[in-house]
């Protein structure tokens, strides 16, 4: 169980010390920092905040650095004389593809619903984030592909000016192709475990037992990956930028055959994201890990509820305590009363206000 967790100069905390329990209930008024807690916690799980991109924005604002330590594990940000970050196990700086899925989290709150309703960005980013906490050959093939492909771009803009030859592209879509081939197949394999789950856990959530709620996987290319790059090569020369791969594919969430980013209702919304919430909490449980970290593959996940009760009704509230008695989980709410009765007297509650607990 994480036991622990301090921050110095993170967000509005300049220092805060908190001891967590197997249901922690933070309590406290909007503003008062409890969400960034979370985000605490998001930092030292996959290196990212859940909300926020810039991590300058992490800093407290009159301070040039930010620390982030739970348990044996340690963030440490800084903004002067440039934005740098370092991760450490034990004391020891570790690389961010050897550092993340040590601690694997689960975030649900008020964003998560973007997953749906949101950009392409949105879903892949899920997708990434999930898979990179328990494939860690996955994520360094993540930054390779990044990396190669804006070596690309910049290849296409420089034929484009008249300072390149075509034929140099022959190398670098090799490459595109290698690493991207490879990180589609394991969002496939994921999208495929996920979505095997879906329908049974929406129908429990609904109460609709006809509902046929899936994910699947969409292509921003139809047939092999080389094939359209080579087709598409002067399109690609003119606009610049590589416009087919893994970083412009999208994840498709239907109910009844129908996508649900046009035309689900709120409450069938709400009903799908807890659902997908749950299956990721299977997945990240439930499968080996594929890298140097295979004995820690029977830790659960831990479970982060950020002000998330309050959105459910009485049922959906019910499935979300179920799920939290089986999980180690941090939750944030600006009322003890989105809580139900027996949930709290197994938590234990700190009441957050300004910054400082109580």
């Amino acid at each position: 169980m994480f036991k622990k967790l301090s921050l110095e100069n993170f967000r509005n905390h300049k220092k805060f010390e908190i001891d967590l329990d197997r249901i922690t209930v933070l309590v406290g008024l909007n503003g008062a920092g409890k969400s960034n807690i979370l985000e605490a916690m998001t930092m030292l799980s996959f290196c990212r905040s859940f909300r926020e991109e810039d991590k300058r924005n992490l800093i407290n604002y009159d301070q040039d650095y930010a620390r982030i330590v739970g348990d044996d594990l340690e963030i440490f940000i800084t903004k002067t004389p440039r934005l740098f970050m370092q991760a450490k196990e034990k004391g020891i700086s570790r690389k961010l593809s050897d550092f993340i899925g040590l601690l694997p989290t689960v975030v649900f709150s008020s964003e998560t619903i973007l997953i749906i309703t949101g950009s392409p960005s949105d879903r892949r980013r899920f997708l990434d984030v999930m898979i990179s906490q328990i494939n860690s050959e996955y994520l360094r093939t993540l930054i390779s592909y990044k990396k190669v492909k804006q070596q690309r771009n910049n290849l296409l803009q420089r034929i484009f000016q008249r300072q390149g030859e075509e034929d140099e592209l022959d190398f670098w879509d090799k490459e595109l192709v290698r690493l991207g081939s490879i990180i589609i197949k394991e969002r496939e394999e994921a999208v495929l475990i996920i979505d095997s789950a879906l329908p049974e856990l929406y129908q429990s959530i609904s109460g609709d037992s006809k509902a046929d709620f899936k994910v699947g996987y969409l292509k921003s290319f139809e047939g092999e990956m080389e094939e359209a790059l080579r087709r598409f090569r002067r399109r690609e020369i003119a606009s610049g930028r590589t416009i087919f791969g893994p970083h412009r594919d999208d994840i498709i969430f239907t109910l009844d055959g129908r996508n649900m980013a046009n035309f689900a209702s709120r409450g069938e919304i709400r009903s799908a994201i807890l659902a997908l919430k749950i299956a990721e909490l299977k997945y990240l449980e439930n499968i080996k890990k594929k890298s140097l970290r295979e004995s820690n593959n029977s830790a659960k996940p831990i479970l982060l509820l950020d002000d998330i009760f309050s959105e459910f009704d009485p049922e959906r509230r019910a499935h979300l305590g179920e799920l939290v008695s089986q999980y180690q989980s941090l939750i944030t709410s600006t009322e003890e009363s989105h809580l139900s009765p027996e949930l709290l007297k197994k938590a234990k509650v700190i009441e957050i206000v300004n910054n400082r607990r109580f």
